[in-house]
């Protein structure tokens, strides 16, 4: 799982109430108290997480603090935060998923917590294309799974306190299949002392959770949203990244296809002849030549980029995005100082030299591979990551720059299973 923010778990409601109000108290500011709801499901036996309560919302704090607002949390089911959302009598809650039922009444802010969830089942079970009939479902009470199984029609034979009950009735035969995040189901069975393995699984998606915020509320604040999603990032503890399990099997779909593409007709030879250039650009120049770049991206006049990549490389590029349906969303092809020479999308930037796709792989071990970060863009709900590697000349084995590709997570985890 990858948290951002951490799930309010505890057993104790009324001690965890009470550190949750000494959480939202700051200095006082004239701005109204955000006042926030959230609800307790757990994972695990134990509710009972270590260290301070108060620490359980770093990152919520850090968020507020730079706003300079006061917020309050209280505990309450989700039925009645919802209704509470409706009737105005609560800001938010958290962390939630995407509802319909709420969408009218509250707007979900950025992601604060990035899920991902897969079906888990038994050995002796053969797997449907669909859990939606015929299947006894199980899920945790209140939880983030059970009311997206509710929102999307599924129907939930039983209901646990935490995931090591859910395990149980799995492996009894009580029920058939559950719905849960893959690093808490591993969690939870090594509790149990059982191998996660020994249950069958199959990626189903990244979800992305976060503040359902009153519209009224907003209304009455119309800078607020924005501004509290800008903070996300930067009051992070954590990063949106692809596990090892998952890199292996992004790694078992594409490395055999990636390789034949730093093989590309003509590439080397072009990469050699660009080389040569670049090698006599200034600092200054090759930061013009971005400057003038980027200022061409955001006026969407692209005549000046165009003149700066080879036409026929970009196209070929563009015909295996093309036919990896839509499992890679871009590539790029830089020199050996991180310039863009081929694309087969208009990239934000003329030069990667300073960001992590290039150094991390640039004139490494040929079979070295980045994974960059989880990007959730809003607009197209598409959850993405750069995966670079270097490139090099075939006989003498000198480093001629990076090729980098945007690939769709879901969709080539989808295709891994």
């Amino acid at each position: 799982m990858r948290w951002i923010l951490l799930t309010l778990v505890f057993i104790g409601c009324n001690t965890l109430s009470q550190a949750l109000g000494e959480v939202g108290r700051g200095s006082a500011v004239e701005n109204h108290t955000v006042n926030l709801a959230t609800n307790i499901s757990s994972a695990f036996t134990s509710d009972l997480p270590s260290g301070n309560p108060q620490n359980l919302l770093p990152h919520l704090q850090c968020i507020f603090k730079q706003m300079g607002r006061d917020f309050n949390v209280q505990i309450m089911p989700w039925r009645r935060a919802y209704q509470d959302v409706k009737s105005n009598r609560i800001d938010g809650f958290f962390t939630a998923v995407p509802m319909r039922q709420i969408d009218p009444y509250a707007v979900l802010s950025s992601p604060l917590v990035l899920e991902n969830w897969y079906w888990f089942w038994r050995p002796d079970t053969v797997a449907p294309e669909s859990w939606r009939e015929g299947y006894k479902l199980g899920s945790i009470l209140g939880s983030q799974q059970e009311t997206w199984l509710g929102e999307a029609g599924y129907r939930v034979e039983m209901s646990a306190n935490n995931l090591p009950q859910l395990i149980k009735l799995l492996k009894s035969k009580r029920i058939d299949v559950v719905l849960a995040d893959r690093e808490h189901f591993v969690q939870a069975a090594h509790e149990l002392k059982m191998d996660a393995n020994h249950f069958q699984a199959r990626f189903f998606r990244y979800v992305p959770l976060g503040v359902y915020f009153n519209e009224q509320f907003l209304t009455q604040n119309p800078d607020f949203l924005l501004s509290f999603n800008q903070q996300i990032i930067g009051c992070s503890t954590a990063r949106f990244v692809v596990s090892e399990y998952e890199q292996q099997q992004i790694k078992e779909l594409l490395m055999r296809k990636i390789e034949r593409w730093k093989q590309l007709p003509k590439l080397e030879a072009l990469l050699k002849e660009r080389n040569i250039k670049s090698r006599s650009f200034t600092e200054q120049e090759i930061a013009e030549r971005d400057k003038k770049w980027i200022q061409a991206f955001l006026h969407n006049d692209f005549s000046y980029p165009i003149d700066l990549v080879d036409q026929e490389m970009s196209a070929r590029l563009r015909e295996i995005k093309k036919q990896s349906q839509d499992v890679i969303t871009e590539i790029i092809v830089t020199d050996a100082r991180g310039l863009n020479v081929a694309i087969s999308d208009m990239t934000s930037d003329y030069w990667q030299g300073d960001e992590e796709k290039f150094t991390e792989v640039f004139s490494r071990p040929a079979n070295t591979i980045h994974f960059g970060e989880i990007n959730y863009d809003e607009s197209t709900k598409r959850f993405q990551l750069h995966l670079s590697v270097p490139l090099y000349t075939e006989k003498k084995f000198e480093p001629l720059g990076v090729m980098v590709f945007g690939v769709d997570v879901e969709k080539v985890l989808s295709q891994a299973q």
